[in-house]
């Protein structure tokens, strides 16, 4: 884990979170419990390039929600519909019923079940706020 000073006393906690690509990182924040993940975890389809990586990435940030408040999980966009497990088509650029961005660590133990049934093969899996893609 690296620190990302702010400055003013607010610094960032920053973990490698691989799997949807190699450089991904994701920032939490102690000031407020958010854990910006990006591309790795939104509501939306979770793009698995490195499927071992990807178990990894969650299994750690699991392992951060259990010792730190997590308030919120923020990803950077959003792709479901507010019906469970359904998303907008691929490049939609309308997407008048979305749901909320902020997602759980609930969402976070949905996923890790999800890989865990998959036998550690890629397979898509539609959860009720997130799908997860693996790349083809």
């Amino acid at each position: 884990m690296a620190l990302v000073d702010l400055g003013g006393g607010r610094v960032l906690e920053c973990l490698a979170t691989p799997g949807h690509h190699p450089a991904a990182v994701t920032y939490y924040d102690p000031w407020t419990g958010v854990l910006l993940t990006g591309d790795t975890v939104y509501p939306g389809r979770l793009y698995i390039d490195d499927w071992p990586a990807f178990t990894r990435s969650i299994d750690r940030l699991i392992a951060l929600a259990d010792r730190r408040p997590v308030t919120h999980v923020l990803g950077c966009h959003i792709e479901m519909t507010t019906t469970p497990g359904v998303d907008y088509p691929i490049r939609t650029t309308y997407q008048p019923d979305e749901p909320p961005l902020q997602l759980t660590v609930e969402d976070l133990h949905d996923i890790r079940t999800a890989l865990t049934s998959s036998g550690g093969s890629p397979a898509r899996h539609a959860l009720p706020n997130l799908i997860l893609w693996p790349s083809e």
